[in-house]
């Protein structure tokens, strides 16, 4: 019976040191500084533009929800690439915020995607495969390329991520 006991103990010790830790995330960075950071890691001709307000009020209706954001674009009309960070107080928002981004990207798919194919086909993958993910507070949508989205994503992550 103390062999099993011991050995049980052992089990659970084993598998409580390989359970996965919740990570936990910065929540104290400006957008246009993680967009900023973005921009340095994945660099393209002519560089990047940030979208006014107007674009916010239109595309994400009910800008109480984030406390702060920075939406960029590519300035060369042929290159589609885009990509946005939000900051929400609280995870019903960062919920919310989610929810637009995905509904944005869905409004462009149905909108763009016939235009897009007149004048740069293959720039479509790019907006066939967006995303979007959240770190802790912050929710990042991208229309990039599938190695600058998924070196996007780990750059935030990396700079949000507490140890």
């Amino acid at each position: 019976m103390k062999r099993f006991l011991v050995v049980l103990l052992l089990m659970t010790l084993l598998l409580s040191s390989c359970a996965k830790k919740e990570k936990t995330y910065a929540d104290d960075l400006p957008c246009a500084e993680l967009a900023d950071t973005v921009e340095e890691q994945i660099p393209v001709d002519f560089g990047y533009e940030t979208f006014g307000g107007e674009h916010l009020r239109y595309y994400f209706e009910d800008t109480k929800l984030h406390d702060d954001a920075c939406l960029r674009y590519t300035v060369r009309s042929e290159d589609i690439g885009e990509f946005g960070i939000f900051h929400t107080p609280d995870e019903a928002s960062r919920q919310e915020i989610e929810d637009l981004c995905e509904d944005y990207l869905e409004t462009l798919r149905e909108e763009k995607t016939t235009f897009i194919e007149s004048y740069a086909p293959e720039e479509v993958p790019k907006l066939e495969r967006a995303e979007v993910r959240s770190f802790g507070n912050y929710t990042v949508y991208a229309i990039l390329s599938d190695d600058d989205r998924e070196l996007l994503f780990d750059t935030v992550e990396k700079k949000l991520v507490k140890e």
